[in-house]
């Protein structure tokens, strides 16, 4: 429920839960916010360590595409999502990178690409998809 809703992991301590779960199933013992954040980190581990191994294993040549987000509280932050075709032949992406970005200058931009690809394995890369921003022609090159 806290990963499909997207709900925070404080979403447990609401009594307003806690009540609807002590309705639905009196029997069930509401875990705490912090189990519920081990578990989700533990999930998130287990994902990624998966799609690194299915990523490098394959050798396939992968897609990528990156943005830089920059929010009202002049916050920037970098995404990377990768775009493979998997073993049914089926286009799938997935966010492999998002992280704060001190700032859009292209060498700071491809840095953070070459981290993000020697973090995930990726040796093959079929296209990197970028939008027109002047400092994307040095991140690339």
């Amino acid at each position: 429920m806290i990963i499909l809703d997207e709900l925070p992991f404080s979403h447990v301590e609401n009594f307003g839960f806690r009540h609807f779960c002590s309705v639905a199933c009196p029997r069930f013992m509401v875990p705490s916010r912090r189990t519920i954040t081990k578990d989700i980190f533990d999930i998130f581990l287990l994902e990624k360590a998966s799609l690194k191994s299915l990523l490098c294993d394959n050798k396939q040549r992968v897609s990528l595409t990156t943005d830089i987000l920059t929010f009202i509280t002049t916050a920037s932050y970098m995404v990377i999502t990768t775009h493979f075709i998997d073993q049914d032949w089926q286009l799938r992406r997935r966010i492999i990178s998002f992280n704060t970005i001190s700032d859009h200058k292209g060498e700071t931009i491809g840095m953070q690409l070459e981290k993000c690809l020697l973090d995930w394995g990726i040796e093959r890369v079929f296209t990197v998809t970028v939008d027109n921003a002047s400092a994307n022609k040095v991140a690339i090159t």
